[in-house]
C-alpha cells in the first residue's frame, strides 16, 4: 500500500504559518484489540494537518507492530519506542517530540468523532483561550452515554473555570443526590503548546492512577480564560482491564499522592480554603477505594496482609483531621424543603383529581334520575 503524504503546513509569501499543525499524542501499552480503531478514528478526521506521535511504552502484544503498519501508510505518523515506564512519563515523551502548535490526547482504548479537532479548533481560535474543552460518550459493552457540562456558557472567565470546572472536579461537596462531578481527563480537550511550555506543565511520574486530574488542575488554575465546544466527540471507553477496574498494590500511596500535589497546587493558586470540604470528601472517597482495592483485589490466602492494609488505612492520621474537619451535609435542609413542596404538591393534585371525579360523577348521576 503506497504511503499517504501530507503537507500538515502551508506559509504565505512572507512566512506565516496559514495552516496549524495539531499534535496529537497517543500513550500506548498492550492495547493491540482496541488500537486500530482509535487510529482509524484520528485518520478519519476533517481536520488535516494533524502530527500523530504514538508512543509505545513497552507494549508486550502487538502495538508496536499496529503502530509501526500504520506509520507505513500515513506520513504524519511518528512512532516512538520506549521501555515500560508508565502513562505520565509517555506523554511526557510525546509532549517533549510535540511541534504542533496545539496539542491533543488521546488514549488507545478510546475513539474521536470525525470532527473533533475541527470543531475544537474552530473554537479555540475564535476565543483565543490556552484550553478548548468538550463533551463525551461514557461507552460500556452495551451502551453510550453522553456526559456534558450542566452549564450553557461558551467562554469561561477565571471566577467560572474555579467555579464551574476546578470545584466540581476536586470532588463533591457534600453527599446529597444534587452534586455536579466533573471528570478530570485530558482527551476531552485542546490546549495551546505554548501555554503548556510556558507553565512547564507535565504528567506526574510518580503515580500511576489519576496523574491527567492532577495536570489539568494545575493547568486550569493558570488559566485566565477556556472556551467550551459543547459538542460530543470524545468516546470514553470502560475497559475492565484498565488501571482503575483492577487491583493496585500501590493504589493508598498513589492516592495520597495524588491527593498531596492537588493541595498543594490548590495552596499556591489561593483556593485551598474555598474547596476544602471539596478535598475532605475526596479524601473520604479514597479510603472507601483503596479499602474496596483491598478488599476485592487479593486472593484468600493473602487476608492476613488485607486486613492488615485495611487497619492501616482505617488508622490514618490525615483520616482522623478529616473526619473532624469535614461539614455536614449542607444541602440537606433545602432538600428537605424541596422534598416537602414536591408531597404538598402532589396531595394537591390528588385532591383535584378526586374533586374532579366526584363532580363527574354527581353530573352523570343527574343525568340518569
Amino acid at each position: 500500500m503506497r504511503r499517504k503524504c501530507y503537507i500538515i503546513e502551508k506559509r504565505d509569501k512572507k512566512g506565516k504559518i496559514l495552516v496549524e499543525i495539531i499534535s496529537v499524542i497517543v500513550p500506548i501499552y498492550n492495547v493491540e484489540q482496541y488500537l486500530s480503531r482509535c487510529l482509524d478514528s484520528i485518520l478519519n478526521q476533517t481536520y488535516k494537518a494533524l502530527e500523530i506521535i504514538l508512543v509505545n511504552d513497552g507494549s508486550k502484544d502487538g502495538s508496536l507492530q499496529i503502530c509501526q503498519k500504520y506509520a507505513a501508510r500515513d506520513s504524519r505518523i511518528k512512532v516512538i519506542d520506549k521501555p515500560n515506564e508508565g502513562v505520565s512519563v509517555t506523554r511526557n515523551v510525546g509532549l517533549q517530540a510535540a511541534t504542533g502548535v496545539y496539542v491533543g490526547f488521546i488514549d488507545p482504548d478510546d475513539w474521536i468523532e470525525p470532527t473533533m479537532y475541527e470543531d475544537l479548533y474552530r473554537r479555540i481560535k475564535k476565543t483565543d483561550a490556552p484550553i478548548c474543552l468538550c463533551n463525551f460518550y461514557k461507552d460500556s459493552k452495551h451502551r453510550s452515554v453522553s456526559k456534558r457540562f450542566k452549564f450553557k456558557k461558551e467562554f469561561l472567565g477565571r471566577e467560572d473555570i474555579i467555579k464551574e470546572i476546578i470545584n466540581p472536579m476536586i470532588g463533591i461537596e457534600d453527599i446529597t443526590p444534587t452534586y455536579t462531578y466533573v471528570m478530570g481527563c485530558v482527551w476531552r480537550g485542546l490546549y495551546e503548546r505554548a501555554f503548556l511550555e510556558q507553565h512547564q506543565l507535565r504528567f506526574e511520574p510518580s503515580v500511576s492512577i489519576m496523574e491527567d486530574l492532577v495536570f489539568m488542575v494545575q493547568a486550569l488554575v493558570k488559566c485566565p480564560s477556556i472556551c467550551i465546544h459543547h459538542g460530543v466527540y470524545y468516546h470514553y471507553i470502560q475497559n475492565p482491564k484498565s488501571a482503575l477496574h483492577t487491583y493496585n498494590q500501590k493504589m493508598w500511596q498513589d492516592q495520597l499522592k495524588v491527593h498531596e500535589l492537588l493541595e498543594e497546587c490548590l495552596e499556591e493558586a489561593g483556593l485551598e480554603e474555598e474547596v476544602r470540604n471539596r478535598l475532605d470528601m475526596r479524601y473520604l472517597g479514597m479510603v472507601f477505594g483503596a479499602i474496596k482495592n483491598e478488599a476485592l483485589g487479593k486472593q484468600e490466602s493473602d487476608f492476613k496482609n488485607t486486613l492488615s492494609t485495611i487497619k492501616h488505612i482505617c488508622t490514618d492520621d490525615k483520616l482522623r483531621i478529616v473526619l473532624e474537619r469535614v461539614k455536614p451535609i449542607q444541602k440537606s435542609t433545602d432538600r428537605s424543603e424541596k422534598v416537602e413542596k414536591i408531597k404538598v404538591k402532589k396531595v394537591k393534585k390528588i385532591k383535584k383529581s378526586k374533586k374532579h371525579l366526584r363532580k363527574k360523577h354527581f353530573s352523570r348521576s343527574l343525568q340518569d334520575e
